[in-house]
């Protein structure tokens, strides 16, 4: 089995999934399982008819806690330019927000997080994607920017992650 995980507001409610490998070959997927409340979604892969090799899983961040001050690199496709990376400063590892993130139909998302907030550029297309240290460990999910402001970005904090992860493979859900 091959997982991806994303942000619930890229594919929590979505029909229809796919994703886009490191070699640009489309696959479809479909979704394991979602958090709206911490905008966290499992993805599993249809590798059935892929027939490149798939590179090494990421890593999650080790056992050096974060700081503040640590560099870090957010990966994505923000305003729709692919495979691109923004390179900043972790400026807070615990920022509430609040719900202030609302999907069509109202729903709110992500409003039980506390997030670890970048000055590494985070636009709309980047949500979903790696925030990672220069060791190349994952440390957070990219999910939003502050709008009107310059260079405020904002990450699901890879514990969290984990957390939800495991929540949605061994009980279906995150049980509150």
């Amino acid at each position: 089995n091959c997982y991806v995980f994303t942000n619930y507001h890229v594919a929590g409610k979505a029909e229809a999934i796919t994703v886009t490998l490191w070699n640009l070959e489309q696959v479809p997927a479909e979704r394991v399982g979602a958090d709206a409340w911490t905008d966290i979604a499992l993805l599993k892969l249809d590798l059935s008819k892929y027939k490149g090799a798939l590179p090494k899983p990421v890593r999650f961040s080790g056992d050096s806690p974060l700081e503040i001050g640590h560099f870090v690199l957010a990966l994505g496709s923000p305003l729709g330019l692919s495979r691109s990376v923004s390179f900043g400063v972790l400026s807070n590892l615990n920022r509430y927000i609040g719900s202030d993130l609302k999907l069509p139909g109202g729903e709110a998302t992500g409003m039980f997080n506390n997030w670890l907030q970048t000055d590494a550029a985070i636009n709309p297309g980047n949500s979903g994607g790696p925030l990672v240290n220069l060791d190349g460990e994952v440390v957070g999910i990219n999910s939003r920017g502050a709008a009107g402001a310059n260079n405020i970005g904002l990450a699901i904090p890879i514990d969290t992650v984990k957390s939800v992860l495991k929540a949605i493979l061994e009980k279906g859900g995150k049980e509150r």
